[in-house]
């Protein structure tokens, strides 16, 4: 139950970190890679969405090894799918973004192959 505490940590983490990220970039605007690029990743970086969005990641890449420190990567790594769902219902809500209906279909059939794995 611990492990999948730290898990659930881990996955609600990572999900805040790509909202974070989200919301950064569509203050700073599109990322080009192109040009001056260490005046773009210094913006980006101090940019606080963004510099918060790294701070969420680096919190759940800390319960995530935890939860790899007490059972096998087999286990923990179906967890990765509940982010991916997480992250596009944040979309939808928070940033009113659109979500095709296979999309939906597509996040059903992770839903039930992660339930279907964590089974065994």
């Amino acid at each position: 139950m611990k492990t999948i505490l730290l898990l659930l940590t881990a996955v609600v983490t990572a999900t805040l970190g790509q909202i974070f990220l989200r919301k950064g970039v569509l203050v700073t605007g599109e990322v080009t890679l192109r040009g001056a690029l260490i005046k773009e990743l210094f913006n980006l970086i101090f940019n606080p969405f963004v510099f918060s969005g790294l701070v969420f990641y680096i919190i759940s890449v800390i319960f995530w090894l935890s939860a790899l420190s007490k059972t096998t990567l087999n286990f923990v790594y179906p967890f990765t799918a509940l982010t991916f769902i997480l992250v596009m219902l944040s979309s939808r809500f928070i940033f009113l973004e659109s979500i095709p209906t296979m999309r939906y279909v597509g996040v059903g059939l992770i839903c039930l192959g992660f339930l279907i794995s964590s089974l065994a």
